[in-house]
């Protein structure tokens, strides 16, 4: 994983949470319909992130 793959995904995924609890709660009213739209927008987010933090651990030797 390089440095520049971390700092677009890094701030992505913490914008994605931010943004999607904004949105899922404050414009969507926190109902079903809301908590869908933040997952979905948090999942979308952060998982570059999390591909990329799965890859760099199955590039590790195991112990």
């Amino acid at each position: 994983m390089s440095v520049t793959t971390i700092l677009w995904q890094v701030p992505l995924a913490l914008a994605g949470c931010f943004g999607g609890a904004y949105l899922g709660q404050e414009v969507l009213g926190g109902g079903a319909m809301g908590w869908a739209v933040t997952g979905a927008i948090v999942a979308l987010c952060c998982a570059p992130l999390f591909r990329s933090l799965m890859a760099q651990r199955a590039r590790r030797p195991s112990r």
